[in-house]
């Protein structure tokens, strides 16, 4: 996959985070730079691990054969998780989910760690895919230490200025980019094998 696919994809599925931290900077009185650095290192560090080991078990498949062609079928699977994962924000956009509301004056890991797990699994699926398809594992690095510092970042500062309505247009914001992603793999490369 291309560095754009790529980025698009990460910054697809961690959209969902920025969410997740929107909701926990609307809550806290005050932000600490220590907050902002455990919030990042725990985001970056789930992600890091679902999505290598998505990659590594399906790049194992592929290498031992287990998967007769599986540059075409990553790129295949990659297309339909891609969409899928568009569906999944966009009908989280559509929910209006209750948030029970209380102001603190610090972030607890615990509030806000199943949420990023929950969104690591579906890094999982991308982990996969990618690993079918062979991609440069140094550019994945970057792009999720890179990107989860980001949303932590803006999701936080967005929450404690604005409060947390905008996690709608951040899950909207996913999904475009996610079906962005799988749309330019359909048509580069899935669309030759039709």
């Amino acid at each position: 996959m291309t560095w754009l696919e790529n980025l698009l994809i990460i910054a697809g599925i961690l959209l969902d985070v920025f969410a997740a931290m929107e909701i926990q900077g609307a809550m806290i009185a005050k932000l600490k730079k220590r907050t902002i650095f455990v919030a990042s290192v725990v985001v970056a560090a789930s992600e890091l691990v679902f999505y290598f080991g998505g990659y590594a078990v399906c790049r194992l498949l592929a290498i031992n054969g287990y998967i007769v062609n599986p540059v075409k079928q990553g790129e295949v699977l990659a297309v339909i998780v891609l969409a899928l994962l568009g569906i999944r924000l966009i009908l989280k956009a559509l929910k209006r989910e209750f948030i029970q509301e209380r102001r603190r004056e610090a972030l607890i890991v615990f509030d806000y760690i199943r949420i990023v797990i929950v969104s690591s699994f579906y890094t999982t699926a991308a982990g996969c895919a990618c690993g079918l398809v062979g991609n440069t594992v140094w550019q994945i690095i970057a792009l999720i230490l890179a990107i989860s510092v980001l949303v932590v970042l803006g999701g936080l500062y967005t929450g404690m200025h604005f409060g947390f309505e905008k996690k709608t247009i951040a899950y909207i914001a996913g999904a475009l980019l996610l079906w962005a992603a799988g749309v330019e793999i359909f048509l580069s490369r899935v669309v030759d094998l039709i």
